[in-house]
């Protein structure tokens, strides 16, 4: 059988005890002239394309938990959107503006001050996760000169520099499933609406609340207030003091819309649940003298400022 298997394949095999040894007869040169050069392939260069400033909302979920929520007739206008060709030029003009490359802590207020020098606003959209917001106009002639105006002088917004640009929204369409957020827009656009029409209280363009904490359950403290009204704006000084056996607070902050919306957001509202209602008002003061940063006082704006006497302040 071993003969035979032998003849038959051409390979010699050796029987017995131990491995068996199998020999490979040489393979045959190929001449050369049946070989055909080839070139060393050339390595491919693949283009991925990066998304634009304002494509990069379009690629997530509608609805979004740091904004007011977009109904449900957005996602189409989004995938609509997804189609334009932002590298062929500016989107065309809208009532509605886009700013993008905002800072994470950027708020309502500040999205509504780079609107107020141009006209009534109707509606804003503030998207914290994807640094952009929406700020809708009455018109599309305010909006028009809010582009015309930050395209030759770049906004910023707590100091960091953000683009305005049109959006490819016509329009701005909320619901009310995020009601937190639906709540600081409308405060934000109605204390702007109280500053652009020029109300008769002089008071109401103060800077400086006076907090009263009314029903406390809990402690308060200056950090708690700090925490809070930080929400609407940038808060520069703080002092705390008791008056009457009542707990009562100076808040000063940088500019009058951001003071306007803490005060139409927060006013009779509890900071804890059933109890530590805000009585707010606009102060007769229109600088809080600080000399101590401690549990009492803070100036926000001076962290060189000594611990001193909470005793004695």
């Amino acid at each position: 059988a071993a003969a035979a298997a032998a003849h038959h394949t051409g390979v010699p095999i050796t029987s017995g005890v131990g491995p068996t040894a199998v020999t490979l007869p040489s393979a045959t040169p190929i001449p050369s002239e049946y070989l055909i050069p080839v070139s060393p392939q050339q390595p491919q260069t693949i283009l991925i394309p990066r998304k634009r400033g304002s494509e990069e909302l379009m690629s997530h979920n509608s609805m979004v938990t740091n904004g007011t929520g977009l109904s449900p007739s957005l996602p189409l206008e989004m995938n609509d959107a997804k189609k334009v060709k932002l590298d062929s030029g500016p989107n065309p003009p809208s009532r509605v503006v886009h700013i993008r490359s905002l800072p994470h802590e950027v708020a309502e207020t500040d999205i509504v001050q780079l609107g107020m020098p141009f006209g009534k606003m109707t509606n804003v959209l503030v998207l914290k996760q994807k640094n952009q917001a929406f700020l809708e106009f009455q018109d599309e002639t305010a909006a028009q000169n809010m582009t015309s105006y930050y395209a030759t002088n770049p906004a910023q917004v707590r100091l960091k520099p953000c683009y305005v640009q049109f959006s490819n929204h016509k329009e701005l369409k909320t619901d009310a499933s995020h009601s937190f957020q639906n709540t600081n827009a409308q405060a934000a656009l109605q204390a702007a609406q109280v500053v652009q029409g020029g109300p008769p209280d002089e008071q109401q363009q103060n800077t400086i609340l006076r907090v009263i904490v009314d029903n406390v359950g809990y402690p308060v403290t200056l950090d708690v207030l700090h925490q809070l009204f930080s929400r609407y704006g940038k808060v520069l000084k703080i002092i705390t003091f008791t008056k009457n056996n009542t707990f009562q607070a100076l808040i000063q902050f940088s500019d009058t819309i951001s003071a306007t919306t803490a005060k139409v957001s927060l006013d009779s509202q509890n900071i804890y649940n059933g109890c530590n209602t805000l009585k707010i008002d606009y102060s007769k003061l229109t600088n809080l003298n600080v000399k101590y940063n401690n549990d009492k006082s803070r100036d926000f704006t001076r962290p060189d400022l000594p611990s001193g006497d909470p005793a004695l302040d």
